[in-house]
């Protein structure tokens, strides 16, 4: 209610003076009061000290259900045995000489929202009170206003959320060339799907972090991550950790038995890292368990129901391991609903300089140092083909932010293979290794050759090697971009 509106409703009550200069307006006449009011309350009443209704707005018969002037001279108390004010507010505040508010019913049925004002004397005694009223089916509509913009409030944020996860990713996938931002939209479109996921990519390119991705942006982000790296565990143990094991299973076994991995990621996500290292029998254990989702300890008999969310990945191509026969086609088209390529990283040679500027940033305060790379120096990292790619890169910035004396890191200060130039016997001597040597020397020589007779017959016929050997080595330092970093 506006200040000065309800300072005026005071002075009339009262029966005092009221300065109409006070209202920023012309002022207010005491019908145009009343008027405002009606407009304002389905009911406004004044009631004395002794609890007579004194004055009441037109609409009272309206509101309440009795003629006008049969409420005024009645006394609240009556009001409120008549079912009238059922319960009555204002004998509340003439007891307590509180503000109240309070849900009342009327004899239509109708419920009201009652606000009770007590106006008190110098001294602190009650003088009159003011009540007026509100349809409660108003403010369940304000309500339901209330509610639809609350939920269109947390639809806007949940984008909000979505937009700013996308311009800051926890996912530390730095990179905004074609080949990596296609690869995290279908990573963040595969993440909305529990069918099974394979991530395929060379050794280095970040699998496991495009597995987190995918987990953190699914439906079971809240359950575990259970992560298996196939080619680490020996093969006499690889049953008992896939699917535990019951107490006295076995030679060693613990006396209380043992959950396998995959029963640990009930309800969350199964990752199979360096799938292609399963072994035939394995496979065939693994293939009964997706099409299953049911394993049994070793030395059980119960079957265990498992939910879970299967990705698998693997830097070899299984399409060539099915027609070896070294691994089963059937879990291969089982794994292969969704497949996810990560790029290597001499495919998206645009993405170096921002990853060069994520790990010099990240170790310069790992370590309490301050280095950057001179563009010089950036541009050699950029004409290398990685062949260990991000993996690589990221051991590359670290020795050299660790090893560098100077604030800016020069193209000297990067180990020789990343040097265009020719090799000298003193850059061959700079603490190497003899396998090191020996690939800068091949590398030099087929980058030589191949830049003289452009192509792979022609390095095979003059090194004196085959032409699928000539091929594979090349492959191997250059990458299948290998005109774009030969020398002019």
């Amino acid at each position: 209610m506006d200040v000065f509106l309800l300072e005026y409703i005071v002075q009339i009550v009262m029966g005092k003076d009221y300065d109409l200069m006070k209202i920023p307006v012309v002022g207010y006449i005491e019908t145009d009061f009343y008027r405002i009011l009606e407009t304002l309350y389905d009911d406004f009443t004044i009631i004395s000290n002794t609890g007579v209704i004194e004055s009441v707005l037109p609409n009272f018969e309206a509101v309440y259900g009795i003629p006008i002037h049969e409420a005024i001279g009645s006394t609240i108390m009556q009001m409120e045995e008549a079912k009238i004010f059922n319960p009555c507010v204002s004998l509340v505040v003439l007891r307590t000489l509180k503000p109240t508010t309070m849900l009342q019913r009327t004899l239509k049925g109708t419920f009201l929202m009652c606000t009770s004002i007590p106006i008190l004397n110098d001294d602190g005694t009650l003088y009159k009170i003011v009540s007026y009223t509100r349809d409660t089916e108003k403010y369940e509509h304000l309500s339901e206003e209330y509610v639809n913009l609350q939920r269109t409030l947390k639809a806007y944020d949940i984008e909000l959320s979505k937009l700013r996860q996308k311009l800051e990713r926890e996912y530390p996938i730095i990179g905004s060339s074609p080949q990596i931002t296609n690869a995290i939209y279908l990573a963040e479109k595969f993440s909305s799907f529990d069918a099974n996921l394979l991530i395929t990519g060379e050794s280095g390119v970040g699998k496991n972090l495009f597995t987190n991705m995918v987990h953190q942006n699914s439906k079971r982000k809240d359950k575990p991550l259970i992560s298996i790296n196939c080619g680490a565990i020996p093969d006499n143990l690889l049953e008992s950790e896939f699917f535990g094991y019951e107490a006295g299973a076995f030679t060693g076994a613990s006396n209380s038995g043992k959950e396998g991995l995959i029963q640990l990621s009930d309800g969350g996500t199964l990752f199979l890292d360096e799938i292609g290292e399963l072994p035939l029998h394995m496979q065939v254990k693994l293939l009964k368990v997706i099409q299953e989702k049911k394993i049994t300890h070793v030395g059980g008999v119960k079957e265990i129901s498992i939910d879970f969310r299967l990705i698998t990945a693997t830097n070899k191509d299984l399409k060539q391991m099915v027609r070896e026969g070294k691994f089963r086609e059937d879990l291969f088209y089982r794994l292969n609903v969704l497949t996810l390529d990560i790029p290597p990283l001499r495919d998206r040679k645009s993405d170096i300089f921002t990853l060069v500027d994520y790990f010099c940033k990240k170790f310069n305060e790992q370590y309490n140092v301050t280095r950057s790379f001179s563009s010089k120096a950036v541009e050699y990292l950029e004409s290398y083909s990685w062949p260990g790619n991000i993996r690589e890169l990221e051991n590359t910035i670290e020795r050299a932010v660790l090893t560098s004396d100077n604030l800016v890191i020069t193209e000297q200060d990067l180990p020789s293979i990343f040097q265009p130039d020719d090799i000298s016997i003193s850059a061959l001597s700079q603490e190497k290794t003899l396998k090191e040597i020996l690939e800068t020397v091949e590398k030099s020589v087929l980058l030589n050759t191949y830049e003289k007779y452009k192509t792979t017959t022609g390095v095979a016929k003059a090194l004196g090697i085959s032409q699928p050997t000539a091929s594979l080595k090349l492959e191997k330092y250059f990458g299948s971009h290998k005109n774009k970093i030969i020398k002019k």
